[in-house]
């Protein structure tokens, strides 16, 4: 009988420990979470989060990660999806493509052109990329939010403004899904499109390292201030390094107004982080 009661407990303890290291395992090793990247956010005077995702190691790594869980309005980071849809539907033939500008100045120099969707891309052009979306339509657009599992796939405003003022959200954490499955051409469009999109989203490429990703930046209700004014600002993309590719996230947010510096603040805290990471290069 003690001999049994003795090998009982030596059973129970074994599965314990057994428990433990199966936990310890799975759990997230220490430095993958990096709370002291507040200084990065802090030095631009805005608060925010990251994700990176290393596809080699497969891994996140990231500062704020219950921030990068929770969904805000796309703003332009949805160009890359809209861009999709559009070509691979048709009604955009080819990256290539002009539009003509309808002469309404904008206060974007930039914008106040005839323009391709590859320059549009590169200069964020709202009106381009509101008449490919009037050109998409309600109902394909929908057909491919669902199919895309893009955010939380409501449009809820007119067909040409919804990611910008409508009821379209989208987290950090689905950001990288999507952006993950862009570059690996996992999403269900052509292959065409998709190499379309990824040529048209390189914004650096040095003889180390490729990056690529859209910048956006839009306004919400702030549901934690009483309902008050709240910039959004996002830089999204990846760097390619060899066979190597890291997939990032980054989210700013401001009460409004916005400081000054709001719209470099989105690429300069994504590239501060990088260079920490030695993902990308200081000299190159």
């Amino acid at each position: 009988m003690k001999q049994q009661l003795f090998l009982s407990r030596l059973l129970s303890l074994f599965i314990i420990h057994v428990s433990l290291f199966f936990i310890s395992s799975c759990t997230n090793p220490v430095g993958d979470h990096h709370p002291e990247w507040k200084k990065y956010f802090d030095e631009y005077q805005v608060t925010g989060c990251i994700a990176i995702y290393d596809l080699k190691q497969a891994k996140f790594i990231d500062y704020n990660p219950d921030r990068c869980a929770q969904r805000f309005i796309p703003a332009s980071t949805f160009k890359i999806f809209n861009s999709l849809v559009g070509l691979e539907i048709k009604v955009i033939p080819d990256e290539n493509y002009v539009i003509k500008w309808d002469s309404v100045v904008h206060p974007i120099a930039s914008w106040n052109h005839d323009q391709s969707m590859k320059e549009a891309i590169k200069n964020s052009t709202v009106w381009y990329y509101q008449e490919v979306a009037r050109r998409i339509g309600e109902e394909k657009m929908q057909q491919y939010l669902n199919l895309l599992s893009y955010g939380n796939r409501r449009m809820g405003s007119t067909i040409d403004s919804f990611w910008l003022n409508g009821d379209l959200r989208i987290s950090c954490d689905e950001q990288i899904e999507f952006i993950k499955n862009l570059r690996t051409e996992q999403l269900q469009v052509s292959k065409r499109a998709m190499r379309i999109v990824k040529n048209i989203l390189v914004i650096d490429s040095t003889s180390t390292y490729k990056l690529s990703g859209k910048t956006g930046w839009g306004i919400m209700q702030d549901e934690t201030t009483e309902g008050k004014r709240l910039n959004i600002g996002w830089f999204v993309g990846y760097v390619e390094k060899g066979s190597d590719a890291y997939f990032f996230a980054t989210k700013i947010e401001s009460p409004d107004p916005a400081p000054e510096n709001f719209a470099e603040a989105r690429k300069k805290i994504t590239e501060n982080i990088l260079l920490e990471l030695g993902i990308i290069g200081s000299g190159e």
